[in-house]
């Protein structure tokens, strides 16, 4: 396509949105999430991500044994509350959980933990992802 071209498709596009109330500049910006990641040593690695309309995580670990039940928690901490949470039991050595949110909140704080409850009921450990504003 030719600049002149170009021009002219630039000059279309604007002119129907402008027609049709759609606003070009700052769409999506507002929206975007930030933030994200993975937290604790690779043996016992929590992880959040924006999956677009979900947010994905999950927890990754490399365990000498599978004495212990593990809990995968998702907190809204704009709510102050448990998005979701599953418990299931933990497996020696490498093995991934992933789990994902459907349709979260806009505007809100997340972030994932695993607790790991050890036999025979010696407490809990825990890691947590880093926060991300969905």
């Amino acid at each position: 396509m030719s600049i002149k071209g170009l021009r002219k498709a630039t000059l279309a596009l604007a002119t129907a949105a402008m027609a049709g109330g759609i606003a070009l500049t700052g769409a999506g910006a507002a929206e975007a999430s930030t933030g994200g990641g993975c937290g604790g040593p690779g043996w016992q690695q929590v992880c959040i991500s924006d999956g677009g309309n979900q947010i994905n995580f999950g927890v990754t670990t490399n365990l000498a044994n599978n004495n212990c039940t593990e809990q995968l928690i998702l907190w809204d901490y704009t709510t102050n509350s448990q998005a979701l949470s599953t418990t299931f039991p933990c497996r020696s050595g490498q093995y991934t959980f992933t789990w994902a949110l459907s349709n979260p909140a806009w505007g809100h704080d997340y972030k994932a933990e695993a607790r790991f409850y050890w036999q025979p009921g010696t407490g809990y450990t825990y890691q947590t992802s880093p926060d991300l504003h969905f």
